[in-house]
């Protein structure tokens, strides 16, 4: 009887970025996961420069591809790496939403360190650069990423001592070497500087792209537990979303009779106020409430002047009108 082994590629993920990390990626969130797709992945985490903007699409672009979406953010200080967030669940990735936003609206730096940002630390991981930190003063859900240029470096380290702390880390910046470039273009006008002044801290690393995975399988052969590391953190990474449901109130009262019949007493009494008896504005009005009415639009006017009232009790700034405006 012939015996035939078939070897199975484990599950692999790439830590990418598109060009939501502003003047820095150049992949749509379309692109990237295409792709990810003629790149053979079958996971793939969206890992954008202190930012989680186009997470939703992502995750929608992932699921219809059948990828498996990993969702998280790269943390920097400036030009200087700090560490990668993954969620490993909804409640992972709401504590780095908040955690974002608590430092970018304060104009805070981040820390070194994210002390407390998951309540448990089966909500998430943090993933460290490499020779940021000794490995054996990290949490059981902080790892030290490697990437394929570094692996050479791992023979000077207590490896073996710390081996359930290491996973592969491969960023995903732009597509090829002609994508570089333009890559180096977006630094350059960040920076406001000329190309030829760009220093290495200011680009990505000329490989992060994606790189084949058998290659970067063939270049951790030699730390097989890295691997298995890589694939632990896979597995324990999930996010759910639902598509296709609306999810923003429908009414603002308790029927859409009472939606009507409020906001034409609302307009007719500002209506008193603003034109008193004029019968042309009068029958404007009307047509606009009908209209209204018509498309459905009745509990978006009465939300929005909740709100708008609301900011006027609390002496908040506000507009009141256009989605760019006051969104």
């Amino acid at each position: 009887m012939n015996l035939v082994f078939i070897l199975i590629q484990p599950p692999f993920m790439y830590l990418c970025k598109t060009y939501f990390s502003f003047k820095y990626g150049t992949y749509s969130t379309k692109e990237l996961v295409s792709g990810g797709i003629e790149a053979g992945a079958t996971t793939l985490a969206l890992t954008n420069i202190n930012s989680t903007c186009d997470t939703w699409d992502f995750v929608q672009y992932c699921r219809e591809a059948g990828v498996r979406p990993i969702v998280g953010a790269e943390i920097r200080n400036g030009n200087k790496l700090l560490y990668i967030l993954l969620a490993a669940n909804n409640t992972g990735f709401q504590r780095i939403n908040a955690f974002l936003s608590e430092h970018l609206l304060a104009e805070r730096d981040f820390p070194d360190t994210p002390t407390g940002l998951y309540q448990r630390p089966q909500d998430g991981f943090t993933i460290y650069p490499f020779g940021s930190r000794p490995p054996e003063d990290l949490q059981d859900n902080e790892k030290i990423g490697i990437q394929l240029h570094e692996v050479n470096r791992l023979l000077r380290t207590t490896i073996h001592q710390t081996a359930a702390k290491w996973v592969i880390r491969q960023p995903v910046t732009f597509q090829n070497k002609i994508y570089h470039n333009l890559h180096r273009l977006l630094r350059a006008v960040d920076r406001n500087t000329l190309l030829s002044k760009l220093i290495p801290e200011d680009i990505a690393g000329a490989d992060e792209y994606f790189v084949p995975q058998a290659d970067i399988l063939t270049a951790f052969r030699g730390y097989p537990s890295i691997i298995t590391n890589t694939c632990r953190l896979i597995d324990a990474c999930s996010i759910e979303m639902t598509f296709g449901e609306h999810k923003n109130k429908r009414l603002y009262s308790a029927s859409r009779e009472d939606d009507r019949v409020l906001l034409e007493k609302l307009a007719r009494e500002g209506f008193r106020l603003r034109y008193g008896n004029n019968r042309k504005a009068r029958e404007r009005l009307q047509k606009e409430l009908n209209i209204i009415d018509q498309m459905g639009f009745t509990a978006y006017y009465l939300i929005t002047w909740d709100m708008i009232r609301y900011a006027q009790s609390r002496g908040f700034y506000h507009v009141g009108r256009g989605s760019g405006a006051n969104s």
